[in-house]
């Protein structure tokens, strides 16, 4: 079984999928799946995850011809092709390809299906749907989304290929659970890349509301993004009074990102959209619990007892910071460790990356269908 997976940026700028791809890659690799990660050559690219293990790496030059792309599937014989988005015009070449010579592919969508992705630039992305997309994603083999959500999203655009729900993995080792109240700061962490599709600006709203009553919290906004939009967030943080109380700094990795969530009371991340929230995964391996959205596919918060997911807006963030800033250490140390065996039990990369065999091995060799294939 030979494996082509194709993300077409590796940079650490590009969010979750820089490090949920390479993670997926890791654990096939260790599976045994003859696995090479094709990608296109960035200054910055988050290859760590593979080194050492017997996954291939492929880098395009970014001025690559579709005649070089052709003859390389040719020539590595793939017997399945994942390819980890959609709208650029880089999968689409590899879904023409994969199709010319029969090959079977999957499409991730990585959530650019979602509603919220599609309202953005919505014409563009109608007549890219019609010209081509629409077409790569209904004669897939499969589509692979990381949440129930997502895969209900894909369904109503009338899609009728299978469908699979396989989370993203994280390497739980690398995100270590703190063991004690020790380190913890009266601090809020949002951590993740700096958009508008974030929610941001209501956090910063909701803040102001309630920090007055919480004298010597902080919360910290950390991230890569745009310029322009991170200096409008600086001026509503200044307009609004809270530059000693809101801080926003440049993205940080490794371990000074792993220390960032121990410290770190309560992790939220507001969107508007996640098909999974690889940062909500880390935090809550950390220990700590986490505030997002019912936007975001972590509605086993609530049921679990880890964190919360609320509605997005301004009244009800604010009451849940409240809450979850009004209790004491040792009941939210409490939710932290839940939070942890959670991600434990159903997040590791190894039994994604099972599962993810699984899929292949079924899409290849026909056979009962996966449970987690709608």
């Amino acid at each position: 079984m030979r494996i082509l997976t194709f993300i077409s940026s590796l940079s650490l700028k590009s969010g979750g999928p820089s490090r949920s791809v390479p993670m997926l890659v890791k654990g096939l690799a260790q599976e045994g799946v003859n696995v090479t990660l094709m990608t296109i050559r960035s200054h910055d690219m988050n290859i760590h995850a593979i080194e050492g293990t017997s996954a291939k790496l492929k880098i395009l030059e970014e001025d690559y011809s579709i005649g070089e792309l052709e003859t390389y599937v040719i020539s590595e014989k793939f017997d399945l092709i994942q390819i980890q988005s959609v709208w650029d015009l880089n999968y689409h070449k590899l879904c023409k390809v994969a199709r010319k010579y029969n090959i079977p592919y999957i499409i991730t969508p990585r959530g650019m299906l979602e509603p919220w992705s599609l309202s953005q630039k919505r014409w563009k992305k109608k007549l890219a749907w019609c010209l081509y997309q629409g077409k790569d994603i209904k004669k897939a083999a499969c589509v692979f989304t990381t949440s129930k959500l997502e895969a209900e999203h894909v369904r109503a655009l009338g899609v009728n290929v299978p469908i699979s729900v396989i989370p993203n993995g994280i390497e739980t080792d690398g995100y270590v659970c703190r063991i004690s109240n020790d380190m913890v700061k009266e601090q809020v962490l949002f951590l993740s890349r700096i958009h508008k599709k974030k929610g941001i600006e209501l956090l910063i709203d909701a803040w102001a509301n309630l920090i007055p009553g919480y004298c010597g919290w902080q919360l910290i906004i950390v991230g890569d993004g745009d310029f322009d939009y991170i200096e409008t967030l600086k001026t509503r943080i200044n307009g609004l009074g809270l530059e000693d109380s809101v801080q926003i700094k440049g993205p940080v990795y490794g371990n000074a990102k792993v220390k960032l969530y121990q410290e770190s009371t309560i992790f939220c991340l507001p969107s508007y959209s996640e098909n999974f929230g690889m940062v909500i995964a880390e935090a809550m391996s950390c220990g700590v619990p986490v505030i997002t959205t019912t936007n975001c596919p972590w509605e086993m918060l609530n049921e679990t007892d880890t964190g919360w997911c609320i509605d997005l807006k301004v009244e009800v963030l604010e009451k849940t910071l409240q809450e979850a800033m009004s209790l004491s250490p040792a009941r939210l140390f409490e939710m932290g460790q839940k939070g942890r065996s959670l991600i434990s039990e159903n997040f590791n990369y190894r039994s994604v990356a099972n599962k993810t065999k699984i899929l292949y091995e079924w899409l290849l060799n026909g056979g009962e269908k996966p449970i987690f294939v709608q």
